[in-house]
Formats: structure tokens, sequence, C-alpha cells
């Protein structure tokens, strides 16, 4: 073989390997593209199924209820402090001031601290021993698993919110309380160590 061959046939050799890296590369770029958006769906449907779980609890350890699950008290059309002014701003204080659950539902939850996994334990909640009121989850966390993707970890926060109607402009806002409201914003943040490093979060207003 002639210098002028081998030259050739290394030059062909480079090129070669050059568009397989790229292809390579290209396959790779898109398959992590697809188990991004795949990543980001399946966070949303986890957070969702666990707000619609939270929300099946009642408002707050102190709401009672009657043999068919309907709210009784502690607060009715007799003694509700309706608000007054422009604001929701005033304080339920029958309800907890102290959110979160009781050290033997988290040992129940999450023993030692650690995620609930499937089945997840926080589904039961027909006693005080395990959650059964909105607000237990402060602090939850939950670790997911789908088909395609493994390792996601789900957080949980609650707190108090007031709807405050604002003159100028015109318009109702959702606001941080630091007392005790009818509302409850739940937080529901998912991360995953590959695909979401930046959590994303999901939202929902629990009412009395």
């Amino acid at each position: 073989m002639s210098l002028g061959q081998t030259m050739i046939s290394a030059a062909f050799f480079v090129l070669l390997t050059v568009a397989v890296l790229s292809a390579n590369k290209l396959i790779l770029e898109n398959t992590k593209y697809y188990l991004q958006e795949e990543a980001i769906e399946q966070a949303s449907n986890f957070a969702n199924a666990l707000i619609g779980e939270i929300l099946t609890k009642k408002f707050d350890s102190q709401v009672t209820l009657d043999g068919s699950g309907n709210v009784t008290g502690p607060y009715n059309q007799s003694n509700m402090p309706w608000p007054s002014g422009t604001s929701s701003s005033h304080s339920a204080s029958l309800f907890d001031a102290s959110l979160g659950a009781n050290a033997t539902a988290e040992s129940n939850v999450m023993p030692g601290g650690n995620p609930d996994v499937a089945p997840y334990k926080s589904i039961r909640g027909n006693s005080s021993s395990w959650f059964d009121d909105v607000d237990d989850y402060i602090g939850y966390v939950r670790t997911a698993n789908s088909a395609d993707i493994s390792g996601y970890t789900l957080t949980v926060n609650v707190y108090y919110v007031m709807r405050v109607h604002l003159t100028s402009p015109t318009r109702d806002t959702i606001e941080t309380a630091s007392f005790q409201t009818y509302y409850k914003r739940i937080d529901v943040s998912v991360t995953h160590p590959i695909y979401l490093t930046k959590a994303l979060t999901f939202s929902a207003i629990a009412t009395y």
C-alpha cells in the first residue's frame, strides 16, 4: 500500500470514528431528553396522586366526624367567626396552632425518619397513630419508582394560608398566615438525582 493510500485510509478511519462518536452522542442526548420529559410527566403523576391522598384526610386533628364521615365540628354555622372587612385574616383558633404528626404516627409511617416506600404507609389513616389529617404530612418524604425511572423523592410541606382581597389593583391573593385559618396549602416537591436535580413543586389548597 502506497503512502497516499495509507493517508487516505487513515483519514477515512478518523472520519468514520468521528461520525460514530457523533451518532452515539446524538443518541445519548435524545435518550436523556426523552427520559427528562418522562421524569417530568411521572413527577406530575406522583405529586398529584400524593396531593389527592392528602386531601382525603381530615382538615385538622380537631375536626370531628359523624358516623357517615360528615364534618360535625369544631366550627359550624352557629359558631363560625366569619371574616369582616376585605380579607379573611381572622384566626380559626380551634384548629391546631402547631402543625405536624405525633411521634407515634411519624414512626409508623417513616420508621427512623426514612422515606416512605410502596406500599405507602401514609395511606392508612383510621386513627391518630397514623396520618389522619392534612398537616400530619409536614416533612413527609416518599420514594417512588416508575417503570422506566426509579429513585424519585417527594417531600411535603403544609402551612396555613389566607385569602386577602386587595383594593389596588383589585384582586384576591393567597398569602402565608402566621395563625390558624380555614385554608392549608399543600406543597409537594419532586426531585430525581439525575433527571430532576431542580425540584418541581406542585400545590393545592385544603379547605375546612
